[in-house]
């Protein structure tokens, strides 16, 4: 294991897991679902986890739970929602669950953005448990991918492949590898002629993407 996992907490990180034990706040009371959610997920890892990987692990993501929380409310803030809700604890805690264990910069933006549409009154309706899910299936690049593809009105030019090689300069392989995710997930659908490199957006994923718009 690196070194990085046997250093001390410095007053900074203390600090960072403090905050993230009062997670709850006035604005987004989420107390009683993220208290539940820290004494279990947070508290104790699997028996085959424990000691110095154990203890690492539940400080990043104690440390995670701070920095989502700034993030969520920061893009509530930007939108002026002035009196988020309650998600419901079917969504919220799995949700939770998920985001504290992502920090890859792509996929915690998206999972920012779909907390704070779940506490959002206008978009929380937007917001399955199967999304969850979902996302949680996606790598950081299928979800640029689907991100690119949705913004696109109608087929992109030439094709989808190639506009999607030409936006992420990323091969042939690493865009059909991600079409053919997606494709499995639901949110793109493979046209009839069998062509894989010309998908068409589904349903699912156009939901997906309105359930995590910013």
């Amino acid at each position: 294991m690196g070194r990085e996992l046997i250093q001390p907490i410095d007053s900074a990180s203390a600090k960072a897991i403090s905050d993230a034990a009062q997670f709850g706040s006035k604005t987004v009371d989420l107390g009683t679902a993220v208290g539940r959610y820290t004494s279990g997920v947070l508290g104790n890892l699997p028996h085959d986890l424990v000691g110095i990987a154990g203890d690492y692990v539940k400080y990043k993501r104690l440390k995670r739970a701070v920095e989502l929380e700034q993030e969520y409310k920061k893009l509530l803030s930007d939108r002026g929602v002035k009196e988020p809700i309650d998600p419901s604890p079917s969504i919220a805690i799995p949700l939770l669950e998920a985001a504290v264990d992502e920090d890859r910069k792509v996929l915690r933006d998206l999972w920012a953005r779909l907390l704070a549409n779940a506490c959002d009154p206008a978009r929380t309706d937007r917001v399955r448990a199967s999304f969850i899910e979902l996302l949680k299936k996606l790598d950081p690049f299928d979800a640029e991918v689907l991100q690119i593809l949705g913004t696109v009105s109608g087929e992109p030019a030439p094709n989808p492949r190639d506009y999607v090689k030409a936006q992420t300069k990323r091969s042939e392989d690493e865009v059909m590898v991600s079409f053919e995710n997606l494709i499995n997930l639901g949110c793109l659908t493979q046209p009839n002629t069998g062509e894989m490199w010309k998908p068409l957006m589904a349903w699912r994923g156009r939901l997906l993407l309105a359930a995590v718009s910013a």
